[in-house]
């Protein structure tokens, strides 16, 4: 039986609906489990909270692949729209709503690991659409890949100075633990070291150490998954197409005839 583009766009939309379904329906349920430890003592009224801010951004985030298509009006691939939803739902419910950073301390290493093959992936398709005139050749190859490096890299560097942000709106929240290790601070006069100053048992700061390796599994995950790309485009740069952003169908308009 014959596939048609009808058929297979049919098909994508209807995988995507159900992946979304799963993911909010594991959203929905995270939250509720926190309300239940709530109502039993088990957390406080500042965890829940927080929990409930991750749920309304995972569902933000979930649903944001579906409104960038829909509003540039292109077509990802279908694995990699799963894997953007699905590492949306992980980097906020899974983190903050289930609260993985509790049970595995190296969860955030993993995200910002995996964010660098999927921002690279996600740069070489913006890449190839950018570059849709360039001819074919070795340097557009080598082109398209070191956009999806840059873009890859851009991203862990604007996640830095988001949480950075974040860190120094509201100290309390501490959003990936970078305090660890801090022996003596200065606060209200409650310590002895004046303006708020703190002293540290990591002799490069802990802040200093958090960033630069979340910057550093960020290369190593876009390398990881560029260099294998740029010897299989060099022998095949066919194969770049599997990355390709397409652009989306136009919906057909009926057109309404009048009787006169």
């Amino acid at each position: 039986m014959q596939t048609t583009p009808s058929s297979v766009s049919h098909k994508r939309k209807y995988i995507l609906l159900a992946v979304w379904c799963a993911l909010i329906a594991a959203d929905v349920a995270g939250l509720i489990w926190n309300g239940v430890r709530l109502s039993q003592g088990t957390i406080g009224e500042a965890k829940f909270q927080k929990a409930a801010l991750h749920f309304a951004i995972s569902l933000a985030t979930i649903s944001a692949v579906f409104l960038a298509e829909a509003l540039f009006r292109f077509r990802v691939s279908l694995p990699l729209a799963v894997c953007c939803c699905v590492f949306a739902f992980c980097a906020n419910t899974v983190s903050n709503v289930f609260c993985m950073y509790d049970y595995f301390r190296y969860w955030d290493k993993v995200l910002h690991s995996l964010s660098g093959v999927l921002f690279a992936v996600i740069g070489m398709g913006l890449a190839l659409l950018l570059l849709r005139d360039m001819k074919e050749g070795k340097r557009k190859v080598a082109a398209v890949v070191l956009i999806g490096f840059l873009i890859a890299l851009a991203e862990g560097y604007l996640w830095e100075m988001f949480e950075f942000t974040v860190d120094s709106v509201d100290p309390s929240s501490n959003t990936q633990a970078w305090m660890d290790g801090m022996v003596q601070m200065g606060s209200g006069g409650k310590y002895d070291i004046p303006d708020g100053m703190y002293l540290i048992s990591e002799r490069r700061g802990g802040a200093l150490m958090d960033t630069m390796t979340d910057l550093i599994l960020n290369f190593a995950g876009a390398l990881i998954v560029l260099v294998p790309c740029f010897i299989v485009f060099c022998r095949d740069a066919d194969k770049m197409r599997a990355f390709a952003f397409t652009a989306a169908p136009r919906r057909k308009k009926t057109e309404k005839t009048q009787e006169t």
